[in-house]
């Protein structure tokens, strides 16, 4: 399968025995062209993939088009060409360097709108003044005069000192996502028998959501229209002075259920979740969406777009996707597959032109196992371009949209406060409620109606997701549906 284009014939066969048919495909890739030489001047002039469309090749073939016709609804045009990725702005990059960058973006974007969301709607949730100048220590982000300009010396104080005690984590950057290779279930063979050693998976490529109660996003993110805190009462306490009292005090009156106010207006706090929730949808995850389609459009110029993220097929998007090649050899990585898969000939049938990989290739032919070597490709991790070119398969940087739903399980809490007196005077203690269920979505947001509740935040929104594969040439490449949007001839 390796050195040259491979027939028509050879294509649909090859597709037949790896899917159970061609129909059940939509594309594969059908060559791999690393002879051209990247020139920085010119973009279109690099290293490419060559991309069928299955179902069009079949109408073509259907249709008894000649090699040459003039492309038509007939006879359409069913090969395309994919570049390897080249981000303009940093020409020097490595295509993989480059789908590294742009998995970083789609991981730091979702996590800032996460933060924002959650930190903003704490801040409208306590913005009351009452509490928060009785109890300077809080973290401000759970206080009002976090957002207002010279009042948050206290809180920043005390935030510099919860990050110490929490080993000094750093507010949310941009970094590099790390390469891992995914191995889809159902990419391969149906009669490939999978080694022991090996699994399928898709690779998480998500951030992790750590339970700290400070945010890693500087007051910009949130606080715009933030700055200034309500005034006395807090109207979620409908029988202010009465309701901090406990029952044990030496001086007034106390519910049984101190330290939690006598008296609590949920249908306010709901109110306010749902009003800092729903604004936040309205501009943070817009935000979001913008930022993400900037990066894909300046990272990805000249890929192909496989029903693209504009489509929608159950919960999730097509797909987008380039090939991409690094700077190092995968030598070592190749010997290690081989290994693993307890299939020592594998290394040798990965080395073109050699007797070696001439016997491999002969032996598996003519025992039928040519496929299963094949197969192995899928976990090929990403080598060089030369790499890519002499092992016959190909990395790919792909990413969709899909809607997810994503758990926030740091509690969002509302800070009222009691008062612990004695005979030489009183204290004040902070209460932190925990707040009824959000789930957020397109829509809008949904604030469970109970009264109290966990206080997570459910993100069930469209989420920009990635994934690198391994594609032998001629086999189907994972995820796709329906057919290419933006074709680079």
């Amino acid at each position: 399968m390796r050195g040259g284009r491979l027939g028509t014939a050879g294509l649909l066969l090859l597709a037949g025995l790896n899917g159970g048919g061609a129909a059940a495909q939509t594309g594969i890739v059908s060559l791999i062209d690393t002879n051209i030489a990247p020139n920085t001047r010119f973009y279109r002039n690099r290293a490419l993939i060559e991309v069928i469309d299955l179902q069009l090749l079949r109408r073509w073939r259907d249709q008894g088009c000649k090699i040459g016709a003039q492309p038509s609804s007939t006879c359409p045009t069913f090969e395309f060409s994919v570049p390897f990725l080249l981000d303009p702005t940093g020409l020097q990059k490595s295509s993989l360097d480059v789908s590294r960058d742009l998995g970083g973006v789609m991981q730091y974007e979702w996590q800032r709108f996460q933060d924002r969301t959650r930190w903003a709607v704490s801040m409208d949730l306590n913005k009351s003044i009452s509490a928060a100048t009785a109890l300077p220590a809080l973290p401000y982000a759970t206080r009002p005069l976090g957002c207002t300009p010279g009042l948050n010396v206290a809180g920043e104080v005390a935030i510099t000192a919860a990050k110490l005690l929490a080993g000094n984590p750093g507010d949310i950057t941009s970094t590099p996502a790390p390469y891992a290779l995914s191995v889809p279930a159902g990419s391969t063979n149906p009669n490939f028998r999978l080694p022991s050693s090996l699994s399928y998976g898709m690779k998480d490529d998500g951030v992790a959501l750590p339970n700290y109660p400070y945010p890693r996003v500087s007051r910009t993110q949130y606080c715009p229209g933030r700055e200034m805190p309500k005034v006395l009462p807090d109207s979620a306490y409908p029988l202010p002075g009465s309701v901090y009292m406990p029952n044990t005090s030496v001086y007034g009156v106390g519910g049984l259920k101190y330290p939690l106010p006598l008296a609590f207006n949920w249908g306010e706090v709901r109110s306010r979740i749902r009003n800092a929730c729903n604004q936040a949808v309205k501009q943070y995850y817009k935000e979001y969406v913008d930022n993400v389609l900037k990066a894909v459009a300046t990272k990805m110029q000249g890929s192909m777009h496989w029903n693209g993220y504009t489509s929608w097929q159950g919960n999730r998007s097509g797909v987008i996707f380039a090939p991409v090649a690094g700077n190092v050899p995968n030598a070592a990585k190749v010997v290690g597959l081989a290994s693993k898969a307890q299939t020592p000939q594998f290394a040798d049938y990965l080395t073109v032109r050699t007797p070696a990989s001439q016997l491999v290739s002969n032996q598996a032919r003519a025992s039928g196992k040519l496929v299963q070597l094949e197969d192995l490709k899928r976990w090929l991790e990403v080598g060089t371009l030369r790499d890519t070119a002499t092992q016959g398969s190909v990395n790919l940087f792909q990413t969709w949209q899909q809607l997810l739903k994503v758990v926030d399980k740091r509690p969002l809490t509302f800070y009222a406060h009691a008062r612990s007196c004695t005979f030489w005077g009183c204290t004040i203690v902070p209460v932190p409620m925990l707040m009824p269920d959000t789930v957020v979505n397109p829509t809008g947001c949904t604030v469970a109606s109970t009264a109290g509740g966990l206080g997570t935040m459910t993100f069930t929104l469209p989420v920009a997701r990635f994934a690198w594969v391994s594609v032998p040439e001629g086999f189907p490449i994972p995820g796709l549906n329906g057919h290419p949007e933006l074709r680079l001839q």
